[in-house]
């Protein structure tokens, strides 16, 4: 958050957590059952994705703790992100899709993936979206209106991949839940190597990199969020 608040998601127990830039407990307010993804719109609002039904997104207002609009979606929803008072996010048996915050209405389909894919994230950087598959363990690099820029797959660096983050040079930072690392691919996605082994992630499935700091923080599945200068 623009704030140095840091906002987590509870799945287990349908919350977001709010903790200081120092790791310190703030709050936490309730949300719709099984929150998956989320990702930040201003200082004080985020949206968050769900995979249970009512499948929906929820925009959350953090300073006034509550919940301000619920926007529905047909199938369970992932990875989410936030550019140009528009959202982009990924659901099961639809793809990559968008809609205006302002105006619900207007979602449409950047990409069409029409199998039931779970777990697939999503983020953006300087008009491009960047897609992982967790099932074909690939990383796709696309325009905002949907053309393949380019597409990364090793199956011996990418191993059961979850959320992906950019930095200020467009490098994209990858999770490996399997590989229990974190896989940077170069910003033309020719090149790739692995970061972070051993330092104490475990099952991770959130990854954000800081732009302002140039700090990146991983978050493992139990619940243990870890911060590392990046340079």
């Amino acid at each position: 958050m623009p704030t140095r608040q840091i906002v987590f998601v509870n799945k287990t127990n349908d919350r977001l957590t709010i903790h200081s830039k120092n790791g310190l407990f703030v709050s936490e307010i309730s949300v719709s059952r099984s929150p998956v993804n989320i990702t930040c719109i201003n200082e004080n609002s985020v949206a968050v994705t769900h995979n249970k039904k009512p499948y929906h997104i929820e925009i959350i207002n953090i300073a006034k703790r509550k919940i301000v609009k619920s926007i529905k979606a047909s199938n369970e929803c992932y990875g989410i992100t936030h550019q140009k008072g528009k959202l982009i996010y990924y659901e099961t048996g639809r793809g990559i899709q968008t809609t205006d915050i302002a105006d619900e209405s207007s979602t449409t389909a950047i990409v069409t993936i029409d199998d039931k894919q779970q777990w697939n994230y999503v983020t953006s950087s300087k008009d491009k979206i960047y897609h992982t598959s967790d099932e074909s363990n690939t990383v796709t690099c696309y325009t905002v209106t949907g053309q393949k820029i380019w597409e990364y797959k090793d199956v011996s660096m990418l191993r059961s991949i979850r959320g992906v983050t950019i930095d200020n040079d467009s490098n994209v930072y990858v999770v490996s839940l399997g590989g229990n690392y974190v896989v940077v691919l170069s910003p033309d996605g020719k090149n790739a190597r692995r970061l972070l082994e051993g330092s104490g992630i475990l099952i991770p499935f959130g990854i954000h990199f800081d732009k302002v700091n140039k700090i990146l923080l991983v978050n493992n599945f139990q619940g243990t969020a870890l911060l590392y200068n990046i340079k």
